[in-house]
């Protein structure tokens, strides 16, 4: 996979062209801003507890050994691999096999992550524990997910992304290996791969060819735009506009980052490996937020970077001339950490849609990003759970309520954890457990 992040490069050729979307612009601001400032202002228990996770002692029971393959797969629809991406024409995913018949529980990442993290890594463990196949899949936002297996190039539309996901899953289940017998199918995912889970499950009920029984959403957003909006201005306020900021919080990082990737055979700056460490350097709530909403805006920048590729936008890429294999790609970098999601919204998203979805509007790409497009199944499908913070960095008291009033005793609300804090927790596993086997007891906890 390409990473877009201050320790490798991105194109030298620009081309520094707007599109008059300020109407789309105007509207993005009001669907991120319906929250008050509060929303990006998280108290010290929950940007540490994002940073940090669960404590080793309040982790669930984990099996000692885990079977783990890597699957490679090729989708016949994948379009045209820019050269840039030559390494990520395969679909890469990871699955770990009971030696008998079991349910498959297929778990999807978060935003601009791949099929094999450390959070998916606890949530294989548990559940191969409890005696589930479990098939990890990478995010639709993350760039081997855009170039392998994407029907559009530009991801970020939960419907879309949810028929990108759904056609891949039925691939890789019918390449599995006939001795794995599979009784029934769940899924589930966290943060943004929480909602692309149960919008599978949606469609899946739709087309049947799966036969998905339940959906577990671990901390996901109520609207995909208004919660990065909330990131972005988190970013905005620990770090700044500018470069400066930026590069002070990476250099205070910098020794951190070089140990993990010491101690580790991984080849990216992902999520995990900056939490770890400004886990490991960072003190006060300003540096814990800054290092968080880095984490994000460099999924970001990936994103953007593969989306004005294939959408041919020219906002950082020259559609004439794309980069190629060896061409230094740091200029482009540095232009897309500065550029916050309204910016991909307006010059790539919208632009993209607008013109390849019939009767669209810069106003129903943002509802339509909204968990709302499946709000009748949520309220009234019994087999969809979800499970999140009340101090989630990534919802609003409003989007809180509203999936307390949309799953009604399906969710399980816990008081502590930040975002993504309570995974692998003793009481988040056997909730998830529980949920995922139908006997949730139908009280949050």
């Amino acid at each position: 996979m390409i990473r877009l992040n201050p320790a490798t490069g991105a194109g030298d050729r620009l081309l520094k062209r707007g599109l008059p979307m300020a109407l789309a612009g105007m509207l993005l601001v009001a669907a991120i801003a319906h929250g008050s400032e509060s929303d990006v202002q998280a108290d010290s228990a929950a940007l540490r507890a994002t940073v940090f996770g669960t404590p080793p002692q309040n982790m669930a029971p984990m099996p000692s050994r885990v079977p783990l393959v890597e699957i490679n797969i090729a989708l016949p629809w994948a379009r045209p691999v820019p050269d840039v991406f030559w390494f990520d024409r395969k679909l890469r995913v990871w699955f770990s096999a009971q030696d008998r018949p079991a349910p498959l529980a297929i778990v999807i990442s978060g935003t601009g992550s791949d099929g094999n993290t450390a959070k998916l890594s606890t949530l294989r463990g548990a559940l191969f524990g409890a005696g589930y196949h479990v098939l990890t899949l990478p995010s639709p936002t993350f760039p081997g997910f855009i170039v392998s297996a994407s029907s559009t190039g530009v991801a970020g539309d939960l419907q879309q992304d949810g028929h990108d996901l759904y056609a891949a899953i039925q691939q890789i289940v019918a390449h599995l290996p006939r001795k794995v017998q599979i009784t029934e199918i769940e899924v589930l995912g966290y943060s943004l791969g929480g909602a692309n889970a149960a919008v599978v499950k949606s469609i899946d009920a739709a087309e049947g060819k799966l036969k998905i029984h339940r959906a577990v959403m671990i901390n996901p957003p109520v609207s995909l735009f208004a919660s990065i909006g909330r990131l972005d201005k988190l970013f905005a306020n620990s770090i700044g506009s500018g470069d400066d900021g930026l590069e002070r919080l990476y250099r205070r990082l910098y020794a951190g980052l070089a140990n993990l990737f010491r101690a580790s055979d991984r080849v990216q700056i992902d999520e995990d490996f900056l939490l770890g460490a400004a886990a490991s350097v960072l003190k006060t709530d300003a540096e814990f937020a800054a290092a968080i909403a880095l984490s994000f805006r460099i999924d970001l920048v990936n994103m953007f970077f593969a989306g004005d590729l294939y959408a041919g936008t020219g906002v950082v890429v020259d559609p004439q001339h794309p980069p190629r294999v060896g061409d230094s790609l740091e200029e482009t970098q540095r232009i897309l950490r500065s550029k916050p999601f309204a910016e991909y919204f307006t010059k790539v998203f919208a632009p993209y849609y607008l013109k390849h979805r019939r009767n669209s509007t810069p106003a129903s790409l943002i509802a339509d990003s909204r968990l709302d497009i499946i709000g009748d199944a949520l309220r009234n499908d019994g087999d969809y759970y979800a499970q999140t913070n009340s101090d989630d960095l990534i919802l609003g008291k409003k989007e809180l309520v509203w999936l307390k009033d949309t799953l009604g005793s399906r969710i399980a609300v816990y008081d502590h954890g930040g975002h993504l804090g309570t995974i692998g927790e003793r009481q988040q596993v056997a909730d998830m457990l529980d949920m995922l086997a139908g006997r949730w007891p139908g009280a949050a906890k």
